[in-house]
């Protein structure tokens, strides 16, 4: 069995950007609870950060805001939302601002009855490019997020000005291994708690993690299988070959999910990229968060050169 089926869950964790300060957090959460469709209006979430709503295709997505600049946009992975991105999104203001958006059917987003698939995650985002007036953003994505973005690359090339690759890989990642019985009869928060707990090495106090635990009943059980499903058939290695977007990869050295090796076959198809290996295991963004701001910013300003 190639290690293309033995790939686990790849999640991040940016520690400061999911804890958010109350009162403004409780609210955020609760809204993401309770609520099929968000507001159409924009709501403070945190400073300068806002979040509201955008209408594409008839489904509502929910996005934070914050900065000026060139545009950045965040995509987060399988049992995450755009909660794990705020601490990022004024960091390169007045440069660049961010957007973190949540994908269709998680967070705060609508959840229509289907299409929860790397490839519709992929047209919604340009559709959100597209109504948000965005022409070629760079692009940010984490675990499932950044085979999304991989996928975007190679269907929409020119609305692509950059790639940054978190703790990813170009294959397939199967998380679950009996993926038709999650939402019934196997309760869909259980598993993505599983999936959640496990991710993080043994001893790892609850407090880094439960902000992630918090949010897993702002999703569904259908949200949850066809997205893993969609993941488990993924693979577009060979083909990634045909991005000539300046590519940043970035990869825990500890990190036996979306191992180094992967990385490494990654920058090998993709001309020109960079990778950079962090003294970290998957979660970088938790382990090591100036770093990985550092690095990112680095990034960024290597592009306006």
């Amino acid at each position: 069995m190639t290690r293309r089926f033995k790939i686990l869950a790849a999640l991040m964790l940016s520690l400061t950007g999911c804890d958010l300060p109350s009162p403004t957090h409780q609210q955020d959460r609760l809204t993401s609870l309770g609520s099929a469709q968000p507001s159409a209006t924009a709501t403070r979430v945190n400073g300068e950060i806002t979040r509201r709503s955008v209408t594409i295709n008839g489904v509502s997505l929910s996005v934070l805001e914050a900065g000026t600049g060139d545009p950045i946009i965040f995509v987060h992975g399988v049992v995450t939302t755009s909660n794990i991105f705020p601490k990022y999104l004024n960091a390169y203001s007045p440069d660049f601002r961010g957007i973190a958006v949540d994908l269709r059917g998680y967070g705060d987003s609508q959840k229509p009855e289907s299409g929860f698939t790397i490839q519709q995650f992929s047209k919604d985002l340009i559709a959100l490019a597209d109504k948000l007036d965005i022409e070629k953003p760079v692009w940010v994505g984490v675990s499932m997020g950044g085979m999304i973005l991989q996928q975007l690359a190679l269907d929409y090339p020119n609305r692509v000005r950059a790639l940054v690759l978190v703790s990813t890989t170009d294959s397939a990642m199967v998380l679950d291994s009996d993926l038709p019985t999650i939402g019934n009869p196997r309760d869909f928060r259980e598993v993505s708690k599983n999936i959640l707990v496990e991710s993080f090495p043994q001893g790892t106090p609850s407090t880094l993690y439960q902000p992630l635990l918090d949010r897993i009943p702002s999703w569904n059980g259908t949200v949850l299988r066809e997205a893993l499903t969609s993941m488990a058939q993924a693979n577009v290695h060979g083909r990634i070959n045909k991005i000539t977007a300046p590519t940043l990869i970035m990869v825990g050295a500890k990190d036996s999910v979306a191992t180094p090796l992967i990385a490494q076959e990654i920058q090998a198809q993709i001309a020109g990229a960079q990778l950079v290996e962090f003294n970290t295991g998957h979660f970088m963004m938790a382990e090591d968060p100036e770093r990985f701001q550092k690095v990112l910013g680095e990034f960024l300003q290597s592009l306006k050169k």
